[in-house]
């Protein structure tokens, strides 16, 4: 949701790193092109996990939850949105 990116980079100064993690790996590409103006995606630190990977996990107790993963992204210099466009994100 673009009022979510706004609301999460108004937040962050320049060189700051964002970590999001939970998201279906399917929904990867999407977020990424939700946030590619602000911010550089460190891929070295992307990473995908089970549920059946992790000891004590919902999944060891019989549900499916698939897989999931998490993205690094560094804002980019000057990344702070100014108000004009945090406005045009909210209401889009």
């Amino acid at each position: 949701r673009p009022s979510m990116v706004s609301a999460i980079l108004t937040n962050m100064d320049a060189g700051g790193l964002l970590c999001l993690s939970g998201i279906r790996p399917a929904e990867v590409d999407s977020l990424k092109e939700a946030y590619n103006p602000h911010l550089d995606w460190l891929d070295d630190h992307y990473n995908e996990l089970s549920a059946s990977e992790t000891e004590g996990s919902l999944e060891s107790y019989g549900f499916d939850v698939g897989r999931w993963a998490r993205v690094v992204g560094r804002v980019r210099p000057k990344g702070k949105m100014d108000i004009a466009t945090m406005s045009e994100l909210a209401v889009s």
